[in-house]
């Protein structure tokens, strides 16, 4: 009986962690990027790398604090809480290190429009609010939906 608690004990905290949902990273169309690597993601999410190698200006669009697509992408790309990434935030506005917060919204569907209309713009999107408005790039060379891809929602 001890046996069979522990292992319905590690299911359930597991569960949801296998279950996660990929977050497919999607860029405005006329990007050239078709792959970028975990840490130019860091760079970007966390403002270090201001311009996309063609000059185009980089704009983050995140979901709003406290969905699971953004507390995964943080916890996933930065490994950072929401808290950590606040922090993170603050502390580069103040010394001036960072090309500015990310812009946040509250659905799939208006950052997929918001990455549509913004030549440097970089999202997160569950693969329903994946379109042909949009261009779905990889990661490490790993695509959402392949085995090793570690971008995934969650709280």
């Amino acid at each position: 009986m001890k046996t069979f608690l522990c292992i319905a004990t590690f299911a359930a905290a597991t569960l949801p962690l296998l279950m996660a949902e990929d977050l497919v990273v999607v860029v405005n169309k006329s990007n050239p990027v078709d792959n970028v690597t975990k840490a130019q993601l860091q760079k970007l999410l966390l403002g270090e790398q201001p311009s996309w190698t063609s000059g185009k200006k980089v704009s983050v669009v995140l979901r709003s604090p406290g969905q699971p697509e953004r507390s995964g992408v943080l916890r996933s790309v930065l490994g950072m809480s929401e808290d950590d990434f606040n922090q993170h935030l603050l502390h580069a506005n103040f010394s001036g290190d960072t090309g500015g917060a990310p812009k946040t919204l509250n659905s799939g569907v208006a950052i997929r429009q918001l990455v549509m209309s913004i030549p440097g713009a970089i999202g997160f999107l569950h693969q329903s609010d994946v379109n042909d408005t949009v261009k779905a790039i990889t990661v490490d060379s790993v695509a959402a939906g392949q085995a090793g891809y570690k971008i995934k929602e969650g709280n």
